[in-house]
């Protein structure tokens, strides 16, 4: 492996939400590169249109290139090609958001999303991740992977959202042991008070899961419209997508 190479795309995957822009000192830092490297891959990352040297706070943030490559990203996915029209039909007949979301480095990684036309709805962007232990769609995946990465997510702790989140360990293995076994998964306000997201699997050719897609919204209103409506709605897609993939 180049090192020069992976450093660059350890720099530009230190960017997100909350760190919009970051500056030599704190890279140099964070991912124990010397600074004078990390000034030379900004300058070069920021010739290239990739960053954009931010004036207020001397650091740098993403420029239009990086733009570009991540709104490239679902176009390019065979799974979001294929579970483009089912989402957006299961979007407007649930009237809730859906999105569709795979396990990106032990997180999930929302790569397409359909908004409910609701004026009161749960806003989704695509490029966001939630955490796996109190997110539905991360719940799926995890469920699926092997024991020891739940063992990992438990190690690293599981972080309170909310006053519902599930904290505890030895409950946290047994809700991932009931989602497997019931084939979907609920967070009922663990995340965001007031807000219910219902996930259920995608799987491939070789009945690996490879995705998840979910339900989300106030949970009044995902209540009075039926749970069990809903879940049927959402296998009923799982499985046309899954199919899709054969």
């Amino acid at each position: 492996m180049l090192e020069s190479v992976r450093n660059t795309l350890r720099i530009l995957k230190s960017y997100s939400r909350e760190k919009p822009v970051l500056r030599v000192v704190e890279l140099s830092r964070d991912l124990q590169i010397e600074k004078s490297s990390v000034s030379r891959i900004l300058s070069t990352l920021a010739a290239e249109g990739f960053v954009v040297k931010d004036k207020a706070s001397r650091g740098y943030r993403l420029g239009p290139s990086s733009l570009r490559l991540g709104t490239a990203y679902p176009f390019s996915h065979e799974i979001c090609s294929l579970a483009r029209p089912v989402l957006r039909e299961l979007s407007e007949k649930i009237g809730e958001t859906v999105q569709l979301g795979i396990l990106d480095d032990m997180k999930v990684l929302f790569i397409e999303s359909f908004e409910s036309k609701h004026p009161l709805r749960i806003i989704s962007s695509v490029g966001s991740y939630h955490p796996l232990h109190c997110s539905s769609p991360g719940k799926v995946l995890l469920a699926y992977q092997d024991e020891s990465m739940v063992d990992e997510v438990i190690r690293k702790g599981l972080k309170p959202w909310t006053s519902k989140t599930i904290t505890d360990g030895g409950k946290f293995k047994e809700e991932i042991c009931k989602v497997r076994q019931q084939g979907y998964a609920f967070s009922a306000e663990e995340m965001y008070e007031g807000v219910l997201s219902i996930g259920v699997p995608v799987r491939d050719h070789m009945d690996q899961v490879v995705a998840a897609i979910n339900v989300v919204g106030p949970i009044e209103r995902m209540m009075r419209s039926g749970v069990d409506r809903t879940i049927r709605h959402l296998m009923r897609a799982a499985q046309d997508i899954s199919e899709d993939l054969l």
